[in-house]
């Protein structure tokens, strides 16, 4: 839990939070997270061009920053460290509730493998692919998000795998990131002009967000990006301080890995360029030129630019989807800001926990439906009966929070209106550079997880709330922020405990009680479905790869383009997973050494039109195995085949 005890810069709270003031040297865990992180991807990119992304080649690449650091030692010190047991033993309640809620996702991440779906048919598989080619590859795949996608969390995913040939401690790279999140709000909202007393409440709220906790023990790459934006921007904030360099340094690599997890966080670089604009001629007159040259040489590789680099060179597009398949894209920008705006009011209004599922879609108007099916194809206005990793927005409490903010600064303003607020030009330029952010992003990109894909969003626009309604610290002194606070952050307990993904309770033990309970039969039904699901997802190919032969090494596999292959390579490093079509002959396909497929009935319909007896007859194949697997619960039963060349 050290690195929890970060940047927590507590004062002017209250007589006993004033006691807690206290200097004394302590290792800069998130510097150290942050350069450990923009490593993994310098490291990643160079040992994938000497081709040596293997057990030597990662070891030989972490004792060399072991080594760094151990010699830079001296600069990952900071002297304003406040010890995080202190506020835990103090009378305050609520962030004692965020440690449960922290140990809670702990040991939900650990008791069960990464089943995010997303990772599963791509992001793993990509690594997988990269391990076993000793190094990034473009790869031959009707899932185009295997190559176009931004790297920087699957270059953190690569060292245990190479290492332990195991996905088990994937889950720590967002619990540790999670730590840093209470202290960077904070800091960074405290620093925008936000009373430290109101920062105070949001850094232990914040974090409750149910897409942060849902996040932070699973192999989702939404949520760390929060942290990298906040890292930036604090140590920029520090920059203009002591240790420019330093901290000009973290903060490049900071919003740099921000952008290298996913594309479309890029134009939050905007509000981090804004504070830079205010500051940066002294701190640049602070930084020798060479040491700028080891900036950008550090903080390139870490960021989207080789990603976009090698988009451009095999599609010609930076994005890597000129053709926009994945229909995120969006012509209308006046369609999409009001498609994403739905999306996201759909998200964040949704309770944690729902009777039924529910669709908004019929109740638009017909001409606005009509508009929005045609500019914003993915738009998806429903809900579920719990909310999930893959669609969790900021959630329902964090806007209900806000909310009423909102309304205690408008009485505040209706009851005084003499009231003078005095907003610092600094902050206001950065806080409109985040919305400015937003609206590219609202504009240009559409899907039905826009809520997930902001997660880095969010934090600004909470503090361009708070900035706007302007409250000092005694507003919150209220009884009503107290129980509504509470109340938020009591509301992402039952996700963390019911999520399908990691559930914290005996799921069959509460079939059986439900059984004996003579609940409705479709309600179990679907409550078995859903748990069994997410069960199996991991390993939803366990059956086809226990029946190959212990020495085969090579496997193809014909997907549909979003189907999970992963547990096809188990157990990792031992196995190679090819992609082939129906168009490919079967002296093409046997001369990759591949002598058994794994073929998607569905991708067979969808894709290619054919029959699986079609294909067996093409390749004068036989079926060795025929089984219905149900990946997601809302697609219901899928035929697989095994077929035997």
């Amino acid at each position: 839990m050290a690195p929890a005890r970060n940047f927590i810069e507590i004062s002017s709270l209250s007589e006993d939070a004033m006691a807690y003031e206290r200097k004394r040297p302590s290792l800069d865990w998130l510097a150290l997270w942050i350069v450990f992180s923009a490593w993994s991807s310098l490291s990643g990119w160079v040992l994938s061009y000497l081709s040596e992304l293997n057990p030597a080649g990662i070891v030989c690449s972490y004792l060399l920053f072991a080594g760094g650091v151990i010699v830079f030692r001296s600069h990952f010190q900071v002297s304003h460290v406040q010890p995080m047991q202190r506020i835990f033993r103090s009378r305050f309640f609520v962030p004692k509730l965020w440690l449960l809620l922290a140990i809670l996702a702990f040991v939900g991440g650990l008791a069960y493998a990464p089943n995010n779906y997303d990772y599963l048919t791509y992001r793993f598989s990509r690594v997988l692919n990269w391990s076993a080619d000793r190094g990034w590859s473009w790869i031959s795949t009707v899932n185009d998000r295997m190559n176009y996608s931004g790297t920087g969390f699957e270059w953190l995913m690569v060292p245990p795998l190479v290492l332990f040939k195991t996905d088990r401690l994937f889950f720590l790279i967002n619990f540790v990131s999670y730590l840093f999140l209470p202290g960077l709000v904070f800091a960074v909202f405290s620093r925008l002009g936000v009373s430290r007393r109101i920062s105070w409440w949001w850094m232990w709220i914040f974090p409750c967000g149910y897409c942060y906790i849902l996040q932070a023990a699973s192999a989702g790459n939404d949520s760390i990006a929060a942290v990298y934006l906040l890292a930036a921007l604090f140590y920029l904030f520090k920059a203009q301080g002591s240790a420019p360099s330093k901290n000009l340094l973290i903060s490049c690599l900071a919003i740099a890995l921000m952008t290298g997890v996913k594309a479309s966080n890029l134009p939050l670089a905007l509000p981090w360029l804004i504070l830079f604009l205010f500051h940066g001629k002294d701190v640049l007159a602070k930084v020798r030129p060479a040491f700028l040259a080891l900036i950008f040489c550090f903080a390139a590789p870490a960021s989207f630019l080789p990603t976009a680099l090698l988009n451009i060179h095999y599609t010609g597009d930076f994005a890597g989807d000129p053709h926009n398949t994945g229909k995120m894209k969006l012509a209308n920008p006046m369609m999409g800001v009001a498609g994403n705006l739905l999306q996201m009011a759909n998200d964040n209004l949704e309770p944690p926990v729902f009777p039924g599922s529910v669709d908004w879609r019929p109740l638009l108007p017909a001409d606005l439906k009509a508009d929005l099916l045609r500019d914003f194809p993915r738009l998806g206005l429903h809900w579920g009966e719990l909310q999930i990793e893959e669609e969790a927005g900021v959630g329902l409490g964090i806007v209900f929070f806000a909310g009423l903010f909102i309304l205690v600064g408008i009485r505040e303003r209706m009851s005084d209106p003499s009231l003078v607020v005095i907003r610092s030009r600094q902050a206001v330029a950065v806080l409109a550079g985040a919305l400015i952010a937003w609206l590219a992003y609202l504009g240009k990109m559409g899907s039905e997880a826009t809520s997930r894909l902001i997660a880095a969003y969010y934090p600004l626009l909470i503090a361009c709330v708070l900035v706007l309604v302007s409250l000092d610290g005694r507003s919150v002194r209220r009884r009503i922020f107290d129980w509504v606070g509470v109340v938020v952050m009591l509301s992402a307990f039952p996700l963390v405990i019911l999520s399908p993904a990691r559930p914290l309770f005996p799921v069959e033990s509460v079939a059986d009680l439900m059984s004996k309970c003579h609940a409705p039969a479709g309600l179990i039904e679907r409550y078995n479905q859903v748990y069994q699901v997410y069960a199996g997802r991991a390993e939803a190919f366990k059956e086809f790869a226990d029946t190959l032969p212990a020495s085969e090494r090579v496997v193809g596999f014909l997907q549909r383009g979003n189907d999970p292959a992963a547990s096809l390579w188990r157990p990792f490093g031992s196995k190679k997973v090819i992609e082939v079509t129906p168009d490919d002959s079967a002296e093409k396909v046997k001369a990759e050494g591949i002598r058994f497929v794994v073929v998607g009935q569905d991708a067979l319909d969808y894709r290619y039109q054919t029959t699986a007896t079609a294909l067996a007859a093409k390749w004068s194949a036989s079926v060795v195995k025929e089984k219905n697997i149900v990946l997601t619960a809302h697609r219901g039963p899928e035929t697989w085949y095994l077929l035997s060349l």
